[in-house]
């Protein structure tokens, strides 16, 4: 029992190291300051060398695109043109709401833009979900920048999710009610998961 104890303590110890050595390629958050001098300009997107994009409708649209049945969008996702066009699709995506959300917030005097790491993209189908369950998520990093000099200001690792029904009540509910595709919903919280972070609200006034 005594050894068992002590193993406990030590792998929560080596996972406590590994949540530091984590936390130190992080920056620290920017000062009111610091924030209030930035401008946005603009944001760029690429993809990790190993990311991974699962997209069922992305994936249908492209076959679509080229002729084929949705029977054979699995199958021809895999090329090359249909992953550059998934891609290009959510870097479209990304670009355009991550502007909306900065582009307000930043009106300093000292531009700045935003690159965009992509990892991973995980955009369940209807069929998927009724079946056996699925989520809508996106997982990257943001690399806050200075536009003139280039230099990385800041980096942040981002996740978003986007409610996703499960079953076949939950899912004609979702597509009843829900706004917008399941991949603008999870973009879109991607972004403002980024703004939060980067800006977060004021606290609320003190009551006297």
């Amino acid at each position: 029992m005594k050894i068992q104890i002590q193993f406990f303590k030590l792998s929560m110890m080596a996972c406590a190291v590994l949540v530091l050595a984590g936390c130190a390629g992080v920056s620290k958050s920017l000062d009111a300051d610091q924030i209030s001098s930035l401008r946005y300009t603009d944001s760029t997107v690429t993809f990790a060398p190993d990311a991974s994009i699962w997209w069922g409708d992305g994936e249908r649209a492209y076959a679509a695109s080229k002729g084929l049945p949705a029977t054979e969008s699995e199958t021809v996702a895999k090329t090359p043109e249909a992953q550059a066009y998934l891609r290009g699709q959510i870097t479209s995506k990304m670009k355009t709401v991550m502007g909306r959300h900065l582009s307000g917030k930043l009106t300093g005097s000292r531009p700045v833009r935003t690159e965009v790491v992509v990892k991973n993209v995980r955009i369940a189908s209807a069929a998927q979900r009724v079946l056996i369950g699925g989520s809508y998520t996106v997982q990257g990093d943001v690399n806050l920048v200075d536009a003139r000099t280039g230099a990385i200001i800041e980096s942040r690792p981002i996740f978003a999710s986007a409610m996703a029904g499960q079953g076949v009540v939950q899912v004609i509910a979702e597509n009843a009610f829900a706004s917008g595709d399941p991949i603008d919903r999870v973009i879109d919280n991607f972004a403002q998961n980024y703004q939060f972070r980067l800006l977060p609200p004021s606290a609320p006034p003190e009551t006297r």
